[in-house]
């Protein structure tokens, strides 16, 4: 005879599952949303030293992509880029 399974552990353990999964996906989210941060302000480094594009020019596309990405990127980040863009 097959013995039936205790719905009330079901319970728990499905809960615990979809709990998990949730911090999980969470914490990927902002995990990316960091990363991807980091890439552009790397791709947006020394964008101020281009010809043309003068400290109020600076001013307006800080203004509209917005500080974050033009802040200091770690190194390994840079090295992300570099790589990403030597493999084209």
């Amino acid at each position: 005879m097959a013995k039936t399974k205790n719905p009330v552990l079901i319970k728990a353990r499905q809960e615990g599952y979809n709990n998990g999964f949730k911090v999980g996906f969470d914490q990927g989210v902002v995990t990316g949303r960091n990363a991807a941060t980091h890439i552009l302000a790397a791709k947006f480094d020394g964008l101020s030293k281009v010809p043309g594009i003068g400290p109020k020019l600076m001013d307006k596309i800080v203004g509209h992509f917005g500080k974050e990405y033009f802040q200091e990127v770690p190194d390994e980040y840079k090295e992300i880029v570099r790589d990403a863009e030597g493999s084209r």
